[in-house]
C-alpha cells in the first residue's frame, strides 16, 4: 500500500516542480519585460541660438548660444528633455540678460554690451542616460573687464525624462565634501589653491550645501556633475557672481571641478534608480555637430571670446 502511494505522489511532485520552473521563468520574463528597455538609435544634434547686435535692448547684445536636441526618440517625454537641455544652456542669458529681476534690471543701466557664448559637449549618451556638459563666457556690463567663465552640466534619463542633480545621487555631506577637495588637491588642477587645508574644506561644504547665508547676497552656488567618456564623474560646483559683485579687472573662472573614478563614489552613493541605469548603460546613439557654428567675436574680428580667455 505505501509502495503504491509513493507511486502515485511521483507524479505529483514531478508536476509541482515543473510548474515551480514555469513560473520561475515566467517571473524572470515579466520581470525583465517590465525594465525599461531604453534606446539604441536616436540622435543629439548640436544647435546654436545665434544673435548679433539686436537693437531690442538700450545696449549691444552679441549671444552664441550652442545647445543639444534630441531625436528618434517615441515618447512624450522627448519635450521636457529638450526643454531641460535649452533651459540649462541659457542659464546666465536668462539671468542676465532676458528675464532680468529688479537687481539685474538695475545693473543693466550700466550695460555697454552684453556677450555670452555658450560651448556643450555629450560626453556620454547611453540606451538609458544623457549627460550633457556646458561651459560659459559671459560678460555683463562690459566684455573687457567684467568676464566670467563658468560650467554646468544635465544628465537625463531618456526612458522618462527625469533630471538628475548632483543630491539626487550623492550624499552631499561633511565626508564628500573632504573627499571631492582630497580629488581635487590630487588632480593638480587649481595649485593656487590650497585644498588640503581646513578653511577651504569648511567652505566648499557650506557652499555644497547651500548654507552660506554671508555669502548667498553675493553669489549663486550650483554643484553639478557629468558622465565622461570613459564612463567616470566629473563633480564640481560653480560660485557665479551676483549683480552685487560681479566686476573685476581680470577674467574670472567660477567653478571648480574634478573627474572620479565611479568606484571610488561608492561610500558617498545614494540609493538612486540612476546608478541602475548607469550600471546597465552602453554608449549607443550618435551625437552631430552644430552645422553652422559662429564664433562668438567678442571684441572684433579674430577676436573670438575662447581665444581671448586662453591668452
Amino acid at each position: 500500500m505505501e509502495e503504491e502511494q509513493k507511486k502515485k505522489r511521483g507524479p505529483v511532485f514531478a508536476a509541482i516542480a515543473v510548474l515551480a520552473v514555469l513560473l520561475g521563468i515566467g517571473s524572470y520574463v515579466g520581470y525583465h519585460a517590465m525594465q525599461p528597455r531604453g534606446y539604441q538609435d536616436y540622435t543629439i544634434q548640436k544647435m546654436q541660438y545665434f544673435v548679433e547686435y539686436s537693437e531690442q535692448f538700450a545696449y549691444w547684445d552679441v549671444l552664441t548660444i550652442e545647445y543639444p536636441c534630441l531625436s528618434g526618440i517615441e515618447g512624450e517625454q522627448i519635450e521636457p528633455i529638450n526643454k531641460i537641455f535649452y533651459d540649462v544652456a541659457f542659464d546666465k542669458v536668462n539671468y542676465w540678460h532676458l528675464y532680468p529681476d529688479e537687481e539685474v534690471k538695475a545693473l543693466q543701466e550700466e550695460y555697454h554690451i552684453f556677450s555670452s557664448d555658450v560651448l556643450c559637449s555629450v560626453p556620454y549618451h547611453s540606451q538609458y542616460l544623457a549627460s550633457v556638459h556646458f561651459e560659459e563666457i559671459y560678460a555683463p556690463v562690459s566684455p573687457v573687464y567684467y568676464v566670467h567663465k563658468t560650467e554646468r552640466a544635465a544628465n537625463v534619463d531618456l526612458t522618462t525624462g527625469e533630471e538628475y542633480k548632483l543630491s539626487d545621487v550623492i550624499q552631499i555631506d561633511d565626508a564628500f565634501v573632504e573627499f571631492w577637495c582630497e580629488q581635487i588637491d590630487k588632480s593638480g588642477e587649481y595649485d593656487d589653491l590650497a585644498f588640503d587645508d581646513k578653511e577651504p574644506r569648511e567652505a566648499f561644504a557650506v557652499w555644497f550645501l547651500g548654507k552660506d547665508e554671508k555669502l548667498d547676497e553675493y553669489y549663486m552656488f550650483n554643484p553639478f556633475f557629468y558622465i565622461d567618456e570613459n564612463k567616470d564623474l566629473v563633480i564640481g560646483i560653480s560660485c557665479d557672481p551676483k549683480p552685487s559683485i560681479v566686476g573685476g579687472y581680470m577674467p574670472s573662472d567660477d567653478s571648480f571641478s574634478v573627474r572620479i573614478e565611479y568606484g571610488a563614489l561608492e561610500p558617498y552613493r545614494i540609493d538612486s534608480e540612476f546608478w541602475d541605469l548607469y550600471e546597465k548603460s552602453e554608449s549607443t546613439g550618435e551625437v552631430l555637430e552644430c552645422e553652422d557654428l559662429k564664433e562668438n567675436l567678442w571684441l572684433g574680428k579674430d577676436a573670438g571670446v575662447w581665444d581671448m580667455w586662453k591668452e
